[in-house]
């Protein structure tokens, strides 16, 4: 039976004429045209976008960034309209968890005509948002991004990238800037009323000597030398001792009118009268430094940063916070009044988010401790 269908198969064959074989032949190719011309339209033709982020700026200090500059190109073949823009972004730390990924929404083109990329096109555009996007010296931020655009039904979703290495850091202070305290709205005093001249003028004969309402270049940890203006009066703190009582609890640093940006923060002082008499657990003086996001980093200075200026108050007669390595010691010999005491001061330095502007540096007492802190010079950089 099989035998006989494959005969009449064959005979049909030989009797199929050249001119129906040409015709068959070309509805072939017409067919297989046509099938490539579908797939061509649905796989080829599409716009295809590749974005990064090339720079991200804060534009009103408020230690927020909220503008940010992509790079988009569009690799495919049709227009792309972008639709919508979302930022990821979350601490390295915890990148690897979902629940920390945060979405920045309401992103868009400060050109409203860049939204829209010609096949072939790179651009680089700024997009602005209200939802904007805080980043810390602590720790690095991981961004990427999420785009809706026409012309493909997948939205670009990048890989993360370290969004730190693209903020506009241009405005940082490269060189020292000095502060005259008590030009600075603190209150200045004397250690003790009864003598004419500030405790810390001494005889030439320690390692280093202040000079009033000048520079001082003194070392400061692993910073090499350190220029701080000494004026003529010191801060000195509150102390349930002696005659200082009614000094303030808080002394501000107020640059809220023309906040800025500083990697790093360096103070002269902090010895002070009865340095040695509160105990090692507690601390003397709080120094905040408060960012224009309203965040901040606190420090409460204990016998690490703060003894005794006359090294005979100290156990041992000598400078008590040297050993934990958080200051430098500062030896200025013996006092030029009476009583002639050998005395020492420090300079220590604090690291400060320099991705966000400072607004205010605050000093606070406890209030209810023995010593009296001194603040001789502050200088930021």
């Amino acid at each position: 039976m099989l035998i006989k269908k494959l005969k009449r198969l064959y005979r049909r064959r030989k009797a199929v004429s050249p001119v129906v074989a040409t015709l068959l032949l070309i509805a072939l190719v017409v067919a297989a045209t046509a099938v490539v011309f579908i797939i061509y339209y649905k796989v080829l033709r599409k716009s295809k976008l590749d974005a990064a982020i090339i720079g991200i700026k804060d534009t009103n200090k408020d230690s927020r960034f909220d503008e940010i500059t992509l790079q988009i190109a569009n690799t495919g073949t049709l227009t792309a309209d972008i639709v919508n823009i979302t930022i990821w972004t979350v601490p390295a730390s915890v990148q690897g968890d979902q629940n920390y990924w945060v979405a920045h929404l309401g992103w868009e083109f400060t050109n409203p005509n860049q939204a829209t990329l010609n096949p072939s096109e790179i651009i680089n555009a700024k997009i602005t948002g209200e939802d904007q996007i805080g980043l810390t010296f602590w720790e690095y931020t991981y961004y990427r991004l999420e785009m809706q655009f026409s012309g493909n039904s997948a939205p670009l979703i990048t890989d993360w990238a370290k969004l730190n290495d693209f903020a506009d850091l241009s405005d940082l202070l490269l060189t020292f800037e000095n502060f005259n305290l008590t030009a600075n709205a603190f209150e200045g005093t004397i250690d003790d009323p009864s003598r004419a001249a500030n405790n810390y003028l001494t005889n030439d004969d320690g390692e280093y000597q202040l000079t009033e309402n000048s520079q001082n270049y003194l070392p400061v940890l692993d910073e090499g030398v350190v220029p701080f203006y000494i004026g003529s009066q010191v801060v000195v703190f509150h102390s349930v001792n002696g005659n200082l009582t009614l000094q303030p609890l808080q002394q501000i640093f107020d640059t809220s009118d023309n906040p800025f940006r500083c990697t790093k923060f360096f103070m002269l002082g902090l010895t002070g009268s009865w340095g040695d008499e509160f105990p090692a657990n507690e601390w003397a003086l709080n120094v905040t430094y408060v960012y224009t996001d309203n965040s901040f980093d606190s420090y409460l200075l204990n016998k690490s940063y703060i003894d005794d200026w006359w090294y005979g108050s100290n156990p041992g007669g000598i400078c008590i916070s040297a050993p934990n390595g958080l200051i430098t010691e500062i030896d200025l010999g013996t006092q030029a009044d009476t009583p002639h005491s050998h005395i020492h001061t420090h300079t220590t330095r604090f690291f400060i988010d320099y991705y966000k502007y400072l607004k205010a540096i605050i000093f606070t007492d406890p209030g209810d401790d023995a010593s009296a802190a001194h603040l001789l010079s502050l200088v930021v950089r």
